[in-house]
């Protein structure tokens, strides 16, 4: 236990530490959103584009992992979104905003770097497929439910033609999807990219917790904990346990890759949840909660499960 503290905690105090600088205003709203553009355009693409680019095309694509991994995303999100809208009584979107907290984690900025510090760099690859499936599987589930409920017939064009812009331009999948290119021609990257790459993409880790950090920081605890309490324990408890169920029950997976899924599955709720809610006007209070506080309760699940997996 002691071991797997040694490399969790230190991701945790960085959150911790950005937090309590934001909570200071230490940095101002222009420098957090400095930060947060630094780390989602440059450093975290530079991570995944090097991660990609530097594997064989054949050990990326993975057809047990990429079909566990969208089933048990997709099935979850339905259950989810399912019990909470009968529970709840809550809106078809809000149901979708439920389904997309228990599924889409905080991957990016926290998960790939802590992830590839317990298994190493060769977890980068699981987990960066993982995150491709999440923004164009996943996400867009979302914003169809949240769509539906504004019952508008010019919303569905609107929706797709917007959604399909910020999935081409994601910065992400852009480079997950150069580097994925990269790889099926079998270049490799010359030693001044690959440098360049790793030089860059190493800031990744420790800005992103950082910046994920002050991020929390303006967020409040508000109303609605127990709606807030069934999205964290869908993502913390749910989420983690279906991924081992359809990673090693269920489907042929490699070990290691069905080892990153579960950590990945175990990641706290993604701050992209925030951001839709608030941009469709509906749940904002709720997510942004949701998000806070599965951040601070993941300290101690993703911890417990890292011990437990070794």
């Amino acid at each position: 236990m002691q071991g797997v503290l040694n490399v969790t905690l230190p991701f945790f105090a960085l959150i911790g530490g950005g937090y309590a600088l934001g909570r200071m205003k230490f940095l101002s709203q222009e420098g957090v959103k400095g930060l947060n553009t630094f780390v989602f355009y440059f450093a975290l693409p530079c991570l995944l584009f090097r991660t990609m680019a530097s594997k064989p095309i054949a050990e990326i694509f993975d057809a047990p992992f990429l079909a566990a991994y969208t089933v048990v995303g997709v099935v979850v999100f339905a259950v989810i979104a399912l019990i909470g809208r009968l529970s709840f009584r809550c809106s078809l979107g809000q149901a979708g905003l439920q389904g997309q907290a228990a599924v889409v984690g905080n991957i990016g900025f926290l998960g790939l770097p802590l992830i590839m510090a317990l298994m190493g760099d060769a977890a980068g690859v699981p987990v960066a497929l993982g995150l491709l499936i999440d923004l164009i599987i996943i996400v867009p589930l979302t914003f169809a439910l949240l769509e539906a409920d504004r019952q508008t017939g010019n919303g569905w064009v609107r929706y797709a033609r917007d959604l399909t812009r910020s999935m081409i331009f994601n910065p992400f999948v852009l480079s997950s999807g150069l580097g994925i290119i990269v790889s099926a021609l079998g270049w490799g990257l010359p030693v001044p990219i690959d440098a360049f790459t790793k030089l860059l993409g190493g800031a990744a880790g420790p800005c992103a917790l950082f910046a994920l950090g002050t991020t929390l920081a303006g967020r409040a605890i508000s109303s609605g904990l127990g709606q807030v309490s069934y999205m964290i324990l869908a993502k913390l408890i749910v989420h983690p346990i279906a991924m081992w169920v359809g990673m090693v029950l269920i489907f042929p997976v490699d070990p290691m890759w069905a080892q990153a899924a579960i950590y990945v599955a175990a990641m706290p709720i993604g701050a992209n949840l925030y951001i839709i809610a608030q941009n469709f006007d509906t749940y904002a209070h709720e997510t942004s909660t949701a998000v806070l506080l599965s951040t601070f309760v993941a300290v101690f699940t993703v911890s417990a499960l890292a011990a437990f997996m070794g």
